[in-house]
């Protein structure tokens, strides 16, 4: 027996079309719309779900003091991987040294990390003098 929608009021035909199986009853689902449209209310568009994006913090540029930090970090580590690469050797762990010729994946490694570490602090530098909105 189906549902007489002519005595529902508007929020109830909503409410109704909204809570309806909508595969399982597809003539309800008619009769709710032309129902709706019959006293005056277009049917509702499809629900979407929002996602609402978080606001980007905006990235403030490094100080002056940080980066000077940042310049003496990669002049520490371009030092070390400077003298790793006039000697052919390299510290580890609990001073341990590792050469080109005897472990050549850990010197490689290592001194790699270095690079890395004055390439970082360089970039931050870059990033913030030059390509801050600022400029």
């Amino acid at each position: 027996m189906e549902p007489d929608y002519k005595n529902y009021t508007v929020d109830e035909l909503y409410e109704a079309l909204d809570s309806i199986d909508k595969q399982a009853y597809p003539e309800r689902v008619e009769s709710i719309k032309t129902e709706l449209k019959f006293k005056g209310y277009s049917e509702p568009e499809e629900p979407v779900e929002e996602v609402f994006a978080e606001p980007e913090e905006e990235e403030k540029p490094l100080g002056p003091i940080s980066q000077l930090v940042a310049v003496l970090v990669a002049i520490l580590f371009s030092w070390f991987a400077f003298n790793a690469i006039q000697s052919g050797s390299i510290s580890g762990r609990r001073g341990r040294e590792y050469t080109y010729d005897s472990s050549p994946i850990m010197f490689l490694f290592l001194l790699s990390v270095d690079l890395l570490l004055v390439v970082m602090p360089l970039y931050a530098v870059i990033k913030s003098r030059w390509l801050s909105p600022r400029h």
